[in-house]
């Protein structure tokens, strides 16, 4: 039954109407893109079922974009754990209102942690995968389209075990997220769908940015956006806080503290990365990979891929925001990554 309700809701939620249009200034004219198209062209038809839509920015303006298989920049799908770095800039700007500090501990707004004995887990370590808490729970607390985001969260403290002591282990997956966002409900004393739209989506404009219809929307991984919805998301972030139009929607402060490493001591367990891949000085932030650093663990390059296929980047130290966006249900992280980091190499060559 719960299966059937859920396929209802993506039927619906992808039959939704998008606002069309973008608002984002263009400048296509700048930097030749010839070699990422050529890569695009290669491998779109094969590994990303022939439906892709790419979008780079510099300084904040659209400098390249291309659309395979009738996709363009208004095209809404799933985004898997893209989701997370959205999640992230919520967590943030209640950091930003005084509302919770990443060093508090969930004992302290969810008394039922410290009822099971996992109250002394932090926010920060709630979003940077070393909660403790496995990937996912096998119960699908989190998946669960039927219950409501305090519910599911209530369960988790019962009956979703630590599978090592917080703050040792890296172990990418959800089920922590999930209780950060009930954090964030009881904080603000507002639904998780009123904070995204409040705190992030209305300011930034992105009208087509949701989590969908569930009252217990998966955290890590249950949003649906557009290209040029996400795209604001990543120039506000590259702005430090401040969207084009000018509106500050976290301060700089908070973006900073996103893209700090927050392991600590933590070692890698589980990451789906290719181990070849991991960036051994500190892979994580709140939301994001911290992809690209240089000395004295400075980031250069940060990201938030997502499990069918989307990816979502920002080079810092050339202001350059990209986001290869498509939509494959099964296996899409694994047939695009490789590409997608392809894209990454080219456009840090192409953009000096």
């Amino acid at each position: 039954m719960k299966s059937i309700v859920f396929t209802l809701l993506i039927i619906i939620g992808l039959l939704t109407a998008c606002k069309k249009g973008t608002d984002i200034p263009k400048d296509p004219d700048v930097y030749n893109f010839s070699a990422v198209e050529k890569v695009l062209n290669d491998s779109v038809p094969g590994k990303f079922s022939g439906k892709c839509y790419t979008v780079i920015t510099v300084n904040g303006k659209i400098a390249y974009e291309k659309g395979y298989g009738g996709y363009d920049g208004n095209t809404r799908q799933w985004i898997a754990s893209c989701s997370k770095w959205l999640s992230g800039a919520v967590l943030m700007s209640l950091v930003d209102e005084g509302k919770l500090k990443l060093s508090d501990t969930v004992g302290k707004f969810l008394p039922v942690f410290t009822a099971y004995g996992k109250g002394n887990i932090t926010i920060a370590q709630l979003f940077s995968h070393t909660s403790g808490f496995p990937a996912n729970s096998t119960q699908g607390y989190e998946n669960d389209v039927l219950s409501t985001l305090e519910d599911a969260v209530n369960l988790i403290a019962k009956n979703v075990a630590l599978i090592n002591a917080p703050g040792t282990k890296f172990y990418y997956g959800g089920v922590s997220m999930q209780v950060a966002g009930r954090i964030c409900e009881v904080v603000s004393g507002k639904s998780w769908s009123t904070l995204l739209s409040e705190k992030i989506t209305t300011p930034c404009g992105m009208p087509n940015t949701d989590f969908g219809l569930s009252q217990n929307p998966l955290i890590a991984g249950g949003a649906r956006s557009t290209p040029y919805d996400y795209t604001k998301l990543l120039i506000m972030l590259m702005n430090k806080g401040v969207t084009t139009s000018g509106t500050r929607v976290l301060s700089e402060a908070a973006v900073t503290a996103m893209e700090q490493n927050q392991l600590g001591t933590a070692t890698v367990e589980y990451s789906p990365y290719p181990p070849a891949l991991i960036n051994t000085t500190g892979i994580y932030g709140i939301g994001n990979w911290r992809d690209l650093t240089t000395t004295g663990d400075v980031l250069v390059e940060n990201s938030s891929p997502g499990a069918f296929g989307s990816h979502p980047w920002i080079n810092r130290s050339k202001k350059v925001t990209g986001f290869v966006f498509t939509y494959i249900p099964v296996n899409g992280y694994i047939s695009t990554m490789f590409t997608c980091l392809k894209i990454r190499g080219l456009v840090r060559e192409i953009v000096q």
